[in-house]
């Protein structure tokens, strides 16, 4: 692994870990994904400091360089992520169309009882100009 590949691990590390650390403090990330992020941001950092690591690795595991381990191993880690992320939207999507079927059930029967409502006022107004006529009437 070349000097320029660790030294880029190393900065990609601490940007990952120095923006996680600001978005905590403005209360704008869940703190899984703080977790996941510096997660990713220490693997990033041991594969950068200690470089063997991935030299026996990919000894082991057939790669042709360390540096193609580094990608994969990044690659994984960040589809697994995205994998994590489908199947919360995927939730959420479900939540709302449930939310959306309630709220208008929820509407068409406040709807229904407006209606109501005012069918009942009708007829009470009616009932009441009539009760007036006759009152008017045996005067």
């Amino acid at each position: 692994m070349t000097i320029t590949l660790r030294a880029l691990l190393v900065v990609a590390a601490l940007i990952t870990v120095i923006w996680i650390l600001r978005q905590i403090r403005k209360f704008k990330v869940k703190m899984e994904d703080a977790i996941f992020w510096i997660f990713f941001a220490a693997v990033l950092l041991i594969l950068a400091i200690f470089p063997e690591i991935c030299f026996e690795l990919s000894k082991h595991l057939g790669f042709m360089s360390p540096s193609n381990l580094v990608f994969v191993i990044i690659i994984f880690l960040l589809v697994e992520k995205i994998f994590t992320l489908s199947l919360i939207v995927s939730q959420l999507e479900e939540k709302i169309s449930i939310l959306s079927a309630e709220v208008a059930l929820r509407s068409k029967a406040a709807n229904r009882r407006l209606n109501d409502d005012e069918e009942i006022t009708r007829e009470l107004e009616e009932r009441e100009g009539e009760i007036e006529g006759e009152s008017g009437k045996q005067s």
